[in-house]
Order: C-alpha cells, then sequence, then structure tokens
C-alpha cells in the first residue's frame, strides 16, 4: 500500500496546492488538513496496548474522511491555522480546552515515526532572527550590523555606526491585521531620519535595526532536503534603482523584478548547509544580498516561505517538483 503525505496548512495555500496536484499526478496518496478543524470537527484517537499503537484521524469539516496515521509518509507542516473551539466554551474552560488540544495533538503528531518539512518545534525556534544571525555568523556566513532594541538611546550610535545607512524590518512576519480588513506587510524599509517621535515609538515595542548592506541583487536560495535552489531577483523601485526590499516593487510587466538562475560560492553554500543543520531544518526558504563586490551577505531564513510563484517566474525551476518527491519518499526505513 502506498503510504501518505500529510500536508499541514491553511486552506488556501497556492504553495501547498501546487505540490499537492504533483503528487496526485504521482499517484501519491495525499491528507490535506488545517489543524482549525481540530477539534470542533475532527477526532482524534490514540490507542496503545501490548501490540502497538494505532491512531486515527477522523475529519468531518467539508465531508467524512479518515487516515490511519501509521499508514504515514511524511507530513508538512506549512503554517496552519490554530485550533478552533464550540463558541460554547469560555474563559478559563477555553483556555484548559486549548492546552488538552495542543497536548493531546502535538503529542500524537510529534511521536510518529516519519519525515516532517519542518518539525514544528524545530522551526518555531528557527524563526527566531537573531538566533538565526547568530549561528549563521558561527557557521562562516557574512551577516550585517544588527541591532534590536526597545532603547531609543540605543539607535543613534549604532546609525552612526552605519555612517547613516540603516534599515528597519519586523522581527517576525510584519502582517498587522486590522479588525475587518485584510492584513497588511510591513516591507524592509531605509531610516532617512531620526526624528525624536519616531524614536520615542521604539519604546512601546522591540525593533530590529540593520546596516543597510550595498547590493548588486537579491538572492532567494530555496532548500529542499540536501539540494539548493538559488535565484537572482532584480528588484527596481519605482525611479530604477535598487530596491531595498524587492518584495515592494511595482507588479507588472514593465521589469521591475526579474528572476533567473545562479550559482552561488562552495562556501556559501557550505555555510547555508551548517545553518540549516544547526537550525534542525530540512526546509526554509534564504534571502540573501549579492554585493557589488560579489560578497554575499546573509539575511534570514523563512522556515515555511513560499515559493510558487518562482516556478511561474523561472523555467523549468520545478520547486514544486522537488517537494513532492521529497516528500513521497519520507523517511528511509
Amino acid at each position: 500500500m502506498k503510504r501518505t503525505v500529510v500536508v499541514l496548512t491553511q486552506e488556501m495555500d497556492l504553495t501547498a496546492d501546487s505540490v499537492i496536484k504533483v503528487l496526485h499526478d504521482m499517484d501519491v496518496p495525499v491528507f490535506r488538513y488545517d489543524t482549525s478543524y481540530y477539534p470542533v470537527s475532527s477526532t482524534l484517537t490514540y490507542r496503545l496496548g501490548p501490540a502497538g499503537c494505532t491512531t486515527e484521524l477522523f475529519d468531518s469539516t467539508h465531508s467524512e474522511r479518515s487516515i490511519s496515521l501509521e499508514d504515514v509518509a511524511s507530513v508538512w507542516y506549512l503554517r496552519p491555522t490554530a485550533f478552533r473551539f464550540d463558541d460554547a466554551l469560555a474563559g478559563p474552560f477555553r483556555e484548559f480546552a486549548q492546552k488538552e488540544a495542543a497536548h493531546a495533538f502535538g503529542g500524537v503528531m510529534s511521536g510518529l515515526p516519519v519525515l516532517w518539512v519542518n518539525r514544528p518545534d524545530r522551526e518555531s525556534r528557527a524563526d527566531y532572527k537573531p538566533l538565526q544571525l547568530r549561528i549563521a555568523g558561527n557557521v562562516g556566513l557574512r551577516v550585517p550590523r544588527t541591532l534590536i532594541t526597545n532603547d531609543p538611546a540605543q539607535v543613534r550610535p549604532f546609525h552612526a555606526e552605519c555612517k547613516g545607512s540603516m534599515i528597519y524590518k519586523a522581527l517576525n512576519s510584519g502582517l498587522i491585521r486590522e479588525p475587518g480588513g485584510w492584513p497588511g506587510g510591513l516591507f524592509t524599509s531605509a531610516v532617512t531620519r531620526l526624528d525624536d517621535d519616531l524614536l520615542t515609538r521604539v519604546r512601546f515595542g522591540p525593533c530590529i535595526f540593520q546596516e543597510l548592506v550595498e547590493k548588486a541583487y537579491d538572492l532567494r536560495i530555496t532548500v529542499i532536503g540536501d539540494r539548493l535552489f538559488p535565484i537572482r531577483i532584480d528588484g527596481l523601485d519605482e525611479d530604477g534603482g535598487r530596491a531595498v526590499d524587492w518584495r515592494s516593487c511595482p507588479v507588472g510587466f514593465d521589469g521591475h523584478l526579474r528572476y533567473s538562475r545562479v550559482d552561488i560560492p562552495e562556501t556559501v553554500e557550505t555555510g547555508l548547509r551548517a545553518l540549516m543543520g544547526e537550525l534542525g531544518l530540512n526546509y526554509g526558504a534564504v534571502d540573501m544580498v549579492v554585493t557589488p563586490r560579489g560578497e554575499h551577505v546573509f539575511l534570514e531564513v523563512n522556515p515555511s516561505g513560499q515559493f510558487a510563484w518562482l516556478d511561474d517566474e523561472v523555467e523549468d525551476l520545478n520547486l514544486r517538483g522537488a517537494m513532492a518527491e521529497y516528500l513521497a519518499a519520507g523517511l528511509v526505513r
């Protein structure tokens, strides 16, 4: 019997969609599931006895279906949403139910002897930017000067240390959700002025500032298992200059964003493999900058980054195929 790939993700995710389609074409069974279905419209049953353990996940969210978790080859953890509970539960009862659900679902799933991409506990740890930067520096990758603080008095000296070339970015996703509206994103931005009003706001929440690294181009390196897929990104702002954050470039057919294959030095590849090993990740989307002198500077790694759009932009890249093959293989037993 062919073993199943479990994809834990939101109901709408283009990257998951693209990989699942390839898995279906490969005739690999897939069980797509969002953890928000649990426990309100799903049941998870775990039995342990002299003959071993059996586990069944039954879901009736859209239609009745079930899976024996002993038949799983791999689990792809791609930003599923939070557990959802009956509206009748409130206050301390909801809090208790949330903790119990986390221990039940997390405990059962993490005990499966399968390939995880990535294990949630490792991904949660790896998501911390200060940790990423420290490890990246330790394994020989160049990292930018960095200041993380909620002390306004620390910012001006750091700005001077960077000779006035400094950026601000979010420590986490950068998404801001307004009630009743679409989430907005905070892009990496150059800090062009340091007035008192701006510095005062630093006190209200920790900020990450970094030196603005002069760039020839950006790199997005998708890591899937032991394979690295480096893509050069040339992002131009509306004035034709190098964009501080290529994600903020105007979208369209006017040449503001260009993608192409590129090779990276062996030393950088070695450093990235060491970084992923130290973080315990087997998948990640790495962002780097290449300077006009050809130096490669590590910025961050997103343990659950998207890649569907890159397959659309770069001919024969086939990240979706690489991920599908990796998930289908599971752990070698």
